[in-house]
């Protein structure tokens, strides 16, 4: 038992010597921020786009004039919305939903940079980092 903890032990304080102070995410610089305000303002709004009953804004991400929309329709899985402009005054470019796995980011990171022209490749990136390395975020 004592082995058992010692090496437990050992091996978080590696992993604590090993990681670098501040981590360093395809999503820093990126505003994730999105009050209840927001949300309630941005609902209708999406709902119509969607023809939905209901929505509920879930995350946002904002960078460079570009917005992604994590959104809930209730009609069907919870679903990312692109936008190249305010998404109160535009319709979303293209959206996505499902599942991804942790080996998939560059796959996704292209896909979103060929589905919604104009992107900046940091959002993109911290797009597809997100969705298969980050999601409880």
């Amino acid at each position: 038992m004592k082995t058992l903890v010692r090496n437990v032990v050992l091996s978080l304080i590696m992993s604590f010597l090993t990681q670098p102070a501040w981590s360093v995410s395809p999503c820093d610089n990126v505003d994730r921020s999105l009050t209840d305000t927001s949300k309630t303002v941005l609902a209708p709004v999406i709902a119509s786009q969607l023809h939905a009953k209901k929505v509920d804004v879930l995350q946002s991400y904002r960078f460079d004039g570009w917005t992604i929309l994590y959104v809930n329709s209730h009609d069907s899985d919870e679903t990312f919305l692109f936008y190249s402009h305010d998404p109160l005054h535009t319709r979303y470019i293209t959206m996505w939903g499902g599942a991804a796995a942790w080996n998939e980011e560059q796959s996704i990171r292209k896909w979103t940079l060929k589905n919604a022209p104009g992107i900046p490749r940091k959002l993109a990136s911290c797009f597809a980092w997100h969705v298969t390395s980050d999601r409880d975020q």
